[in-house]
């Protein structure tokens, strides 16, 4: 501890001691003196609020109370004493949100002075009411909440601000309140520039601070909307500099209110650009593409009309290329990028030579070419490096850029010249940020990935270099959890390439325990699996380190916290609530309502969900705080989840950069590991890349080639992986039931299948299946088998726009000839609605139809049906209270991307999620005939019983069989697969 630190605390102690006492004076000063020597500490900002507002100095608590908020924003006592020195002043109703919230987390003096208000709160949101004439509310006061009238309004006026303007010392809260608005709004101007200039936070939260004042102080419409603009920008600054979201948010608010109240004020154009920049950050922060888009469409309206002066001009065709560029990034589409460099090439060419901004737009425009030009790319990064001012902060984004451009190009040309000066430039970016920078991160992940091309042990990388870097990582605590994760992916990595193998389990630990944060949860499916797709290796490489240090278990867990994050999300959703109705029923019934209503899908209302995503987060936070619920939905350890293997041996797969294993787990004992030296990730690439490519190949000479290559592939797999596996495990007589848990791309190959023709492989010596996570087992594991089989069947020999399929309908037949129970629903009359209508009555479905795998974007997949998709996340949406097994005779309703393998997102884990103990699926397409054979051939293996219980032993005789008669053509059975207990 720094001997600054040891001083505050002995302060601390002292001022409570005094507190205590209730000698005031001596506890203001103490903790007065704490707080100057540690400036971040919430107890002591809270503790001196209490100190003054029993001295009688209301004003003076208003400070240290807000401070204690804004640092840690559920002190609840904090804030209790916030909405007392607020009323006390006569703010009443910020007073009444402040001190609802601080009844809502439980603090025991807020509902009193609610009653003394006429006021009341919100058991479900925690917002303020006003109570009934008589002064009672009813205990669980839905009906006078607007926000729990059903989901919440969307959102009219702005946010609740947390008082900035409460970082200034009392004198002068009181003194400017008299001052107009204007000089208000120079003092917030004048902080900002010195903010830009020195980088101290301190000026933007002093420049919010007059800001605020002036917004409240400021009554012509014209001079609110230029206030409501200079305070957006400055929120969008701090959220620079601190990171906090709801920065980002209120930016947002102030300008949208900003243009609602002077849609045509001057600078109208300004407040436009600025409001699409917000947006653009809230995308790199959250992922929602929807933010990307409304970016895009505030700049392209600011371009339309241009303002005459040539600085904003210049400044709206920058900011708007700057947009264009990201969201290419995003899409990919070419018109983006061509619309970017055009507006970038703009803005340049219309920058003087002496303009603080050249650099930038340089680094920008820099970035938009390199695609297409990386020699040009590398020199404009070389302009913006000198074009910088001396004592520019931000020369350390011009170095990374320019290091970044070097090391993209070497990878194209291997020119060593390019590695040996992108490190260069890199480290020189990484001495000039400073310590804490939010920026820091990403500096220090570009650096790790240039050591990591310039092979670790050669270039005079050694553990001491690494071990600095990941120090300096841990200071960026403002960072956004997206920048600091893929730092900690890259520098654990690297630790791990080194050989420094405990420092990488911890930093790569660190990292893929903030992965769920690096996408907004209010975000959709396909933004937030495009954002988790974007860290594809880091949970591989977590595994490999735990499996260097000798430490399966590790491994395991780690791998189930960093794997299938949304179908986690799924099934906390389905959370059993019996022990918390039997011992915290109001927090259940609060739970279940909250739950419910994300569980419903609605579009185009991020806002709403974002609100209803703290308001669940708050509830599980004090639900944890209760004896017994300290791990209320946490991932659960191995210890709980391994009992799923009963009967068998779970089999995890994974390769890292290093080295490769499979580990072993069962329901007893320790997980096994079992080095698979063999396993080279060069290989895993290009086998995938064979495999994924002959899957998609329509024309006869592709289909011979694709057969001939998937032979190669499951010779590769028997040797490399099923062999070594076989070996490992216990001698049995017969077939051993394993469940493949396959991580990172291998799980886009048929393991079970895997073998040379004509020779015994994984087929003779496993009876297999395939989960998405353990914790997907142990759900379908635990969940009790029907008790009566209804057949549902669904076939389409017709869809709209799609080959017909001749063998559906037969297949259909032959189905439900013997299991009438449910109407089939054939052709037309197999929309989506009769489909959702008639899936709660089955406990068994059989679909014969087309389906849609989508490569890029998993979630968007579906069954494709007479009028249109039955989405993945409609499926996945679904709670099927009895049902047991799915047949999914339909294309690719197993496969996954090479980029989001490790969010398992298909058809098959859908249908798991929906209910479905089993699931047959396919890993590509087959022949429509072959795919209704198959299946004729799976039930007749279960005997027409009820029970599924044989669904994994009845599908391996299936494959067995086929093999025998097709040996030579394992694209007609190795593609299917079971998913299940």
């Amino acid at each position: 501890m720094k001997s600054a630190e040891r001083r505050a605390e002995k302060l601390f102690e002292k001022g409570k001691a005094a507190y205590q006492l209730e000698r005031y004076p001596q506890a203001i000063a103490a903790f007065e003196s704490a707080i100057e020597l540690v400036p971040n500490a919430p107890n002591s900002h809270f503790l001196l609020g209490v100190s003054r507002f029993n001295s009688g100095n209301i004003g003076g608590a208003l400070i240290p109370f807000a401070r204690c908020v804004y640092l840690e924003p559920g002190h609840r006592d904090a804030r209790n004493g916030l909405g007392m020195a607020l009323q006390s002043v006569g703010f009443s109703e910020q007073a009444a949100a402040h001190l609802a919230r601080a009844a809502y987390e439980g603090n025991p003096q807020a509902p009193g002075t609610l009653a003394e208000m006429k006021m009341d709160f919100c058991r479900q949101c925690g917002g303020p009411l006003t109570t009934s004439l008589g002064g009672a509310s009813p205990a669980s006061p839905m009906s006078d909440c607007l926000r729990c009238a059903g989901e919440p309004p969307a959102l009219t006026s702005p946010r609740q601000r947390t008082w900035s303007w409460a970082h200034r010392p009392p004198e002068d809260y009181r003194s400017q309140l008299s001052l107009p608005g204007a000089q208000l709004a120079q003092l917030g101007r004048d902080h900002r520039s010195r903010y830009a200039r020195d980088g101290d936070a301190d000026d933007i939260d002093q420049a919010i601070t007059y800001l605020e004042l002036a917004v409240a102080t400021t009554v012509p419409v014209s001079e609110s909307a230029e206030r409501l603009t200079e305070l957006g920008v400055a929120y969008r600054e701090r959220f620079a500099n601190h990171g906090l979201p709801a920065d980002l948010d209120h930016a947002i608010d102030c300008h949208e209110q900003a243009i609602a109240i002077a849609p045509r004020a001057p600078g109208y154009h300004a407040t436009l650009s600025s409001l699409g920049l917000a947006y653009s950050e809230r995308y790199r922060h959250g992922g929602s593409a929807g933010d990307l888009d409304r970016a895009v469409a505030l700049l392209d309206r600011a371009l339309t009309s241009l303002p005459a002066d040539p600085d904003h001009r210049t400044a709206i065709l920058a900011n708007a290329g700057m947009i264009y560029s990201r969201r290419f990034e995003l899409s990919r589409t070419p018109s983006d990028l061509k619309r970017s460099v055009e507006l970038l090439e703009q803005a340049v060419a219309a920058t003087p030579d002496d303009h603080p901004r050249l650099a930038v737009r340089l680094s920008n425009l820099a970035t938009a070419v390199e695609a297409s030009d990386p020699g040009r790319a590398i020199a404009l990064c070389e302009r913006a490096v000198a074009a910088t001012p001396d004592g520019d902060r931000r020369l350390y984004a011009r170095l990374g850029n320019l290091g970044r451009c070097r090391l993209n190009r070497y990878d194209r040309t291997g020119l060593n010249t390019d590695l040996t000066e992108g490190l260069a430039a890199l480290r020189r970016a990484a001495a000039a940020t400073p310590d804490g920078d939010p920026e820091l991160p990403s500096v220090l992940s570009q650096l790790a990935a240039g050591y990591l091309r310039a092979e670790p042990g050669r270039k005079g990388i050694d553990q001491l270099t690494v071990r600095a870097l990941i120090g300096r990582l841990s200071t960026a605590r403002n960072a956004s959890p997206r920048a600091r994760v893929q730092a900690g992916g890259n520098l654990g990595t690297l630790a791990n390439a080194i050989g420094d193998h405990a420092t990488a389990v911890e930093v790569l630990d660190a990292a893929v325990t903030l992965l769920p944060a690096v996408a907004a949860r209010e975000a959709d499916w396909a933004d937030r699996e495009h954002r988790f797709g974007e860290f594809a290796g880091l949970v591989s490489q977590a595994v490999a380190a735990h499996c260097a240090i000798g430490d399966p278990t590790g491994a395991a867990e780690i791998a189930e916290l960093g794997r299938g994050i949304l179908l986690a999300a799924q099934l906390d959703s389905r959370t059993d609530l019996t022990e918390l109705d039997r011992q915290l029923p109001h927090f259940a019934d609060s739970f279940r309502r909250v739950r419910d209503m994300l569980n419903v899908s609605s579009p185009g209302q991020a806002g709403n969900r974002a609100e209803l995503w703290t308001r669940y987060e708050n509830l599980v936070s004090q639900i944890r705080e209760r004896p017994g619920f300290g791990r209320f939905l946490c991932t659960p350890q191995l210890l709980k989840l391994r009992h799923a293997a009963h009967g068998g041996t779970v089999v995890m797969v994974n390769s890292g950069r290093e080295q490769a294993d499979a580990i072993l787990i069962g329901a007893d004992g320790d997980p096994v590991p079992v080095p698979l030296p063999d396993l080279a990730p060069a290989d895993i690439s290009a086998m995938a890349g064979v495999l994924l490519s002959t899957i998609r190949a329509s024309s006869g000479p592709a289909q011979l080639l694709w057969r001939e290559d998937l032979k190669e592939v499951l010779g590769w797999l028997w040797k490399t992986i099923a062999l070594p596996v076989s070996k490992a495990l216990p001698p049995a007589n017969g077939p051993q039931r394993i469940w493949w848990l396959p991580v990172g791309p291998l799980g886009v190959f048929p393991l079970h299948a895997a073998g040379h023709p004509g020779k015994p492989g994984a087929l003779d010596a496993f009876v297999s299946s395939y989960i998405p996570t353990l914790r997907m087992l142990a759900y379908a594991h635990d969940r009790p088998p029907a008790g009566a089989r209804r057949q549902l069947t669904v076939a389409l020999a017709h869809t709209p726009g799609l080959p017909d399929l001749r063998g559906t309908i037969a297949e259909a037949l032959n189905l439900v000839r013997d299991r009438p129970a449910i109407p089939p629903l054939l052709n037309w009359r197999a929309s989506v609605d009769e489909v959702r209508a008639a899936l709660p009555a089955a406990t068994w479905v059989h679909f014969a139809c087309h389906a849609t795998a989508d490569y890029g974007a998993p979630s968007k997949g579906g069954l494709r049906l007479n009028d249109g998709m039955l989405t993945i996340p409609e499926v996945s949406r679904l709670q099927l209270a009895d049902a047991e097994l799915a047949y999914l005779s339909a294309c690719s309703t197993a496969h996954r991307s090479l980029v989001h393998a490790d969010e398992s997102i298909n058809l098959a884990s859908a249908f798991h999620l929906a209910g479905f103990r089993h699931v047959m699926a396919s890993l590509w397409p087959l022949e429509d005939d072959f795919a209704a054979d198959a299946s004729q051939r799976f039930y007749d293996a279960l005997k027409q019983g009820h029970s599924a219980a044989d669904a994994a032993l009845a599908l391996h005789q299936v494959i067995r069989g086929l093999r025998t008669e097709y040996p030579d053509r394992p694209d007609l059975w190795a593609a299917l697969i079971h998913s299940g207990p």
